[in-house]
């Protein structure tokens, strides 16, 4: 296989547990709590409180929570749907009412419930061994004596001061007018009190405790979220989706989140030849944008909060409606698609023992920072999630009350032959559908490692910069002039990215090799995969 030049990290290895997350820190707490005969899941709860400390940027307590958990006894694949609902006051004619013709970016009409710490609590009802106290003294420790500040975090920070007006954010990130140096301390004394309350007082204390009552204040002038919506939310348990690609049985978490539109690129690529298409050549990538493209197409229509309208979830996963739709693929040009009609910031992490058992958990705040707002006296940062609703009345994303909106976030586990073969989470926004197949593809088509998967140039489709065209598709340099240029020369508008273009997610996965976990961790980012 040609070598494209990159930085090559170790592929970190272990028998026994394996955690590869976004924050040395967090991935250190996880590996503490699995050596001790935690499970994946005390881990990944751990693991999660200590990422809302070092990455508030990315996630926290003030967002949502999805995650699929592959049970080695039975080897099924559970689906836990931690997000949280719009507020009661939500809707178009509310929106109408205060003559608005639709959402803001950030601030507090943005704000949908939060759903993580209830999504903690489930998993660790079902799953886990450790008390949440326990699990939470790693997080309340780092949140109360302070964090060293990673680059990227100070520039998060930094970049983020001229966008919220949020007086509270300001003095809990920025006290000084500025964002704290690489490796100054951020000390967050709020939120160690918050996790206090929740590590003696359960998930209550958060929806109808102090911080409950907090969050209910904050929104009460601006918000469509009440204290009634926070101590009504509840999570689920469902099933996950899932297709098989060449052998393999990929599951991706279902709607209300993008999952779908990973499975429907892989039906799509299913009909071609991919691997005698030499890795990152213009063949390569014109066939993954172009089955990208038309499986967002079909994203972008269907996907919604199930709970609140039937999705033909079963007719968009055929393998014959792949085959219809991937007949419009023309190998000359880039198009423009579509929907079909069928028939019938954020963080990623993933968590492996020795047996088998395996957690990928995505978890966010949407935007870095969410809604902007932190809500005083607790250290939370609020999610603006609410934003992706459809101002469409007749989209079955509409803005209405109590309604789960259209989620980015992700999470994925591949089997074989009924084992694990991976696991896999990504940040990346609207990217993370694409950001799957590619390094799937790179896994299963192309033979590589996870590190390796991981490492390779990727590519981004949508604007990201106020001059950028929607269509925008910005690729990591390392593919070399010659094929940004025969990409551009099919029609597509390349934009040449960094050589490690941080939109394009920070990726971590563990994969099974035998008895061997194997696990990578993305240098797009701050993490590090750990494994004993």
């Amino acid at each position: 296989m040609p070598q494209i030049g990159y930085s090559h990290r170790p592929l970190a290895l272990g028998r026994n547990g394996m955690v590869a997350s976004a924050h040395p820190l967090a991935s250190l707490a996880g590996v503490e709590v699995l050596k001790s005969g935690g499970t994946v899941a005390d881990a990944a709860v751990a693991i999660n409180a200590v990422l809302a400390v070092t990455q508030p940027h990315m996630c926290g307590l003030g967002g949502d929570l999805f995650c699929l958990y592959h049970d080695a006894t039975t080897g099924r694949v559970h689906f836990l749907n931690g997000a949280g609902r719009s507020g009661s006051r939500a809707g178009l004619d509310e929106l109408a009412r205060r003559g608005e013709e639709r959402l803001p970016v950030i601030g507090a009409e943005t704000v949908s419930v939060p759903g993580c710490v209830r999504g903690w609590a489930m998993l660790l009802d079902r799953f886990g061994t450790r008390p949440l106290s326990e699990l939470l003294r790693p997080a309340i420790q780092y949140a109360a004596n302070g964090v060293a500040a990673t680059s990227l975090l100070s520039q998060y920070i930094d970049e983020y001061r001229s966008v919220t007006p949020d007086a509270e954010w300001h003095r809990v990130y920025a006290p000084s007018g500025r964002a704290p140096a690489l490796g100054e301390l951020l000390v967050q004394p709020d939120l160690a009190r918050t996790l206090r309350d929740l590590a003696s007082d359960g998930p209550d204390a958060y929806y109808t405790g102090r911080a409950g009552q907090a969050i209910a204040r904050r929104l009460e002038a601006k918000g469509f979220v009440t204290a009634d919506d926070l101590a009504a939310h509840t999570g689920e348990w469902g099933e996950p989706i899932a297709t098989t690609y060449r052998g393999t049985t990929v599951y991706e978490t279902p709607p209300p989140t993008q999952g779908l539109a990973t499975l429907l690129s892989l039906n799509l690529l299913e009909g071609f030849p991919l691997a005698r298409h030499r890795v990152h050549s213009i063949e390569h990538l014109h066939l993954l944008i172009e089955m990208v493209k038309l499986a967002y197409a079909d994203r972008d229509r269907w996907i919604a909060d199930p709970a609140a309208v039937a999705l033909p979830v079963d007719g968009l996963l055929d393998k014959t409606y792949a085959a219809r739709r991937r007949a419009a693929f023309d190998r000359r040009k880039a198009q423009t698609f579509a929907f079909g009609e069928p028939d019938g910031d954020t963080t990623g992490f993933v968590v492996a023992d020795g047996r088998g058992n395996v957690i990928s958990v995505i978890q966010s705040l949407f935007n870095a920072f969410g809604s902007g707002i932190v809500v005083p006296e607790t250290g939370i940062v609020l999610q603006n999630r609410g934003r992706h609703f459809s101002m469409d009345p007749e989209h079955p994303n509409v803005f209405a009350p109590r309604k789960r909106s259209f989620h980015t976030l992700i999470a994925a586990i591949a089997t074989r032959h009924e084992r694990p073969l991976f696991g896999f989470a990504t940040m990346g926004a609207n990217g993370q559908a694409m950001f799957h197949t590619q390094v799937f593809t790179n896994l299963i088509d192309y033979g590589m490692d996870m590190q390796e998967a991981i490492e390779r140039p990727r590519f981004l489709i949508g604007a990201f910069l106020p001059d950028d065209p929607a269509d925008a598709i910005y690729v990591e340099s390392r593919v070399g002039a010659r094929v940004l240029n025969g990409l551009a020369r099919k029609g597509h508008p390349i934009k040449a990215g960094s050589e490690f273009l941080n939109r394009v997610g920070h990726a971590h996965g563990i994969a099974f090799d035998g008895a061997t976990l194997c696990g990578g961790a993305d240098p797009r980012g701050d993490g590090v995969a750990l494994g004993f």
